[in-house]
């Protein structure tokens, strides 16, 4: 059994008419239409300003709280020559937000310069020391990007310096906004913005397009960076600045981000929005999280190519020394997480564990775990890390309440950082297990996953992947459609990156279909059996090897009922039989006790009676052939494992012996009533060559004579009985269990694969 990662959902579309509405009006396909409609674009004018994202359909900047106020004192700034500094932050919505606002301010001849912040001396937010440094040096207007709310404090020691502050934010607001020049957020509590959902960059976006009076489209892909980077709902203006961004970014990209996508190895013809979250983005985060993230800005202002080149080349190569920290750290990490199994909410902790790099390494943690995890790096007395959770578990109110075991935290609640006294370990795993009982974490249901509708590896062409792309640009608010397929099974099955990731051939009833499935690596052995039922989710990508074009399956979640079982069938036992950390089930007490001895220590042998009282064995390995079919079904209704694997090895096989025919019989008696005192010690080998005969045949003959009373044989020594009472010797017990095991040898052992798994499943009353 593979359990869903997600709870499915098929949206109910019920609006017909809509949906034909719009595929006449659009010419797209009714899936597409279909699409719209249950995502709430149900009429013309909703999916025209969906499906047609123009620069004309942004929002009036002043519309914006303060946006007025903020562009008056910037010109005013500008006429006097006053010095301006951009206040930024460390990540990629922090960068590109700097580089717009730095872009524009230059660009109308303002005396302008940045500062952005360490991750590791400064911190995120306003910081009093670092305002004070610039004051000093001269500063005499801040203006931050993708940070400011929380600065009332610092904030206000600037203003009575007499130093004037513009805030542009977009983060969650204060109970008490600082006293500034202006602040403009789209989420002000004063103001009445059509849109609240726009990243830091976003606000820059829309401050400069202010500030020159149309909108600024030569950094519309430096606002789209910073929206797809900081995980913001593509949808209303988001939409419109990441599809223009990245037509501008195709077209003619900036030198930085275009030697960045050289570093990488990325044609322009292949931007999307995935190209900036899992190519743009990591590399320049790689700089605030292992460096500093100024250089990441410098990178994104430079005018040359040429110049732009050694640094995109340092970028790539930090961003590489990220992932071998995560790698390294992650893997330990992981070895914790197996001690901790019993733990709701996991939280680790390491020696010289880069601090930079934790919240990554959380992520995987609870990607691969299902649990919310802190990572937190030992440093002494001291620990500081990084924590991210899932859906069902709020991790600030969790943390909110034990503010006395920590030394400093903040977050939401999917995300947290925090700063703990290495003492304080313990008590911060007790707090978080009780806040997940109190938060009723072990009952909580999967998150929700919305499916489109269900396919066939057939569906999976060029026409149908490119009317899906009308919907694009994909990411949070707008996900790429999943499908959902019904398989008949997969083959194939291979790992990549050291068993972390797979790749497979799905079989549907109509054709074949490749699949990636990233982070489904342990699944590989599971997938190799055959299961009742078999579905998988995804999303359709396009994949063009050697200028081939073919389409797959990206899996994004899958199900399967029943064990999954593996053919195992084997005439030989050896020591690397064993060798595997499954459950070795034993039908009979002698093999048992004859191989126990051989089992890998990581793993179990056990008679089947002692396997009906596990529920929950991984891998079950039946090494042996059951008595009957009957035993073999108490075993698999009682006993339910997740992977199945027969060996139902026998020593002697009897479905390769002959069935005795009649005159076989016939001819046997004869002979015995034509000796004397047969000698079965020294005389069988004799009597075998003689009859033509297998010794298996005369063997099961003799048992037959004797329980019928045709012969008698005393100390050895085998005599016919003259005149025996008539019967039907195919109807003795003996032949009768010879039959019989005949007969279960045939469906067990001499079965083919496909035979096997049904006779399987229907003992274990898993039929599809």
């Amino acid at each position: 059994m593979i359990n869903s990662r997600y709870q499915w959902h098929f949206p109910e579309v019920n609006n017909q008419k809509a949906i034909k509405t719009l595929s006449e009006t659009f010419g797209i396909t009714e899936l597409i239409a279909k699409i719209l409609v249950n995502r709430g674009y149900d009429t013309v004018e909703a999916a025209n300003a969906f499906l047609r994202p123009e620069l004309s359909g942004l929002h009036d900047p002043f519309l914006l709280h303060d946006m007025d106020k903020a562009i008056e004192r910037l010109m005013q700034a500008i006429d006097s020559g006053q010095k301006i500094i951009v206040y930024g932050d460390y990540d990629v919505d922090g960068m590109t937000s700097t580089a717009i606002m730095t872009w524009a301010l230059e660009l109308m001849g303002a005396n302008v310069d940045y500062f952005v912040p360490s991750r590791f001396s400064d911190g995120y937010g306003p910081n009093l020391a670092n305002y004070q440094k610039l004051a000093a040096e001269g500063m005499q207007l801040l203006v931050t990007v993708d940070n400011g709310v929380s600065g009332k404090d610092e904030i206000a020691w600037l203003m009575a310096q007499g130093i004037d502050v513009i805030v542009t934010d977009h983060h969650e607001l204060p109970e008490e906004l600082p006293v500034a020049t202006a602040i403009v957020h789209p989420r002000h509590p004063e103001g009445s913005y059509p849109f609240g959902g726009l990243s830091g960059a976003g606000v820059a976006f829309k401050v400069v397009s202010a500030l020159l009076e149309e909108p600024a489209d030569e950094v519309l892909d430096l606002a789209a960076l910073g929206t797809v980077a900081d995980v913001m709902s593509l949808t209303d203006e988001n939409r419109i600045i990441v599809k223009q961004g990245l037509e501008s970014l195709k077209l003619d990209p900036r030198p930085g981000v275009a030697a960045l996508l050289a570093a990488a190895g990325t044609q322009l013809s292949d931007i999307d929005s995935s190209t900036i979250g899992f190519t743009i983005a990591p590399r320049l985060n790689a700089l605030g999280r292992l460096e500093n993230a100024t250089t990441g800005v410098q990178l994104l202002l430079m005018d040359e190519l040429e110049e732009a080149k050694p640094l995109a080349d340092h970028v790539n190569a930090l961003n590489q020394e990220r992932q071998q920290l995560v790698t390294k750290i992650t893997t330990a990490a992981q070895e914790q997480a197996t001690q901790l199994s019993e733990d709701p909410v996991l939280v680790v902790a390491g020696e010289n564990w880069h601090e930079g790099v934790l919240g990554i390494v959380a992520s995987k943690l609870v990607e691969q775990t299902g649990k919310p995890t802190i990572v937190l790096n030992v440093n002494g007395d001291e620990m500081k890390g990084s924590g991210r959770s899932v859906a069902a578990f709020d991790l600030f109110t969790a943390l909110d309440g034990h503010r006395d075991i920590m030394t400093t935290f903040g977050g939401h609640a999917s995300a947290a950082g925090m700063t703990v006294p290495t003492n304080n370990l313990t008590a911060l795993r007790a707090a978080l297990h009780d806040e997940a009982a109190q938060q009723q974490l072990a009952t909580a249901q999967k998150a929700d996953m919305q499916i489109a509708t269900t396919v066939t590896a057939a569906d999976f062409t060029k026409e149908n992947f490119d009317n899906l792309q009308v919907l694009a640009p994909f990411g949070e608010g707008n996900p790429e459609p999943l499908f959902m397929l019904d398989l008949r099974g997969v083959n194939q099955v291979k790992t990549m990156s050291e068993g972390k990731h797979l790749r497979f051939i799905a079989q549907t009833d109509t054709d074949q279909l490749p699949v990636v499935a990233f982070g489904w690596g342990n699944q590989a052995s599971a997938l190799a059996g055959h299961f009742s039922s078999l579905q998988i989710v995804g999303t359709m990508s396009q994949n063009s090897y050697r200028g081939n074009i073919s389409y797959q399956l990206m899996l994004r979640d899958m199900s399967a009922k029943g064990a999954a079982i593996l053919d195992w069938r084997t005439s030989h036992l050896t020591k690397q039989t064993f060798s595997k950390p499954v459950t070795y089930v034993f039908f009979k007490e002698k093999h048992l006790q004859q191989l126990a001895a051989y089992v890998d220590p990581a793993a179990q042998a056990l008679m089947w009676q002692d396997a009906l009282q596990m529920s929950n064995i991984q891998t079950m390995v039946l090494v042996d052939l059951p008595d009957s079919l009957d035993q073999l079904q108490t075993l698999l209704q009682t006993s339910t494992p997740g992977r199945l694997a027969p060996m139902f090895y026998v020593q002697s096989p009897v479905y390769l012996q002959k069935v005795p025919s009649k005159q076989v019989f016939s001819n046997v008696y004869k002979f015995v009533l034509s000796f004397k005192d047969i000698n079965l010690q020294t005389q069988f080998d004799a009597m075998v060559k003689h009859l033509k005969i297998s010794n298996m045949t005369l063997k099961l003959i003799l048992k037959v004579f004797l329980e019928a009373k045709f012969v008698t044989i005393d100390n050895g020594v085998l005599n016919a009985v003259p005149n025996p009472t008539p019967m039907k010797l195919t109807q003795t017990q003996t032949f009768q269990r010879f039959m019989a095991q005949r007969d279960l040898e045939q469906q067990l052992i001499y079965s083919t694969t496909a035979e096997l798994e049904t006779l399987l499943m229907k003992l274990s009353k898993q039929e599809s």
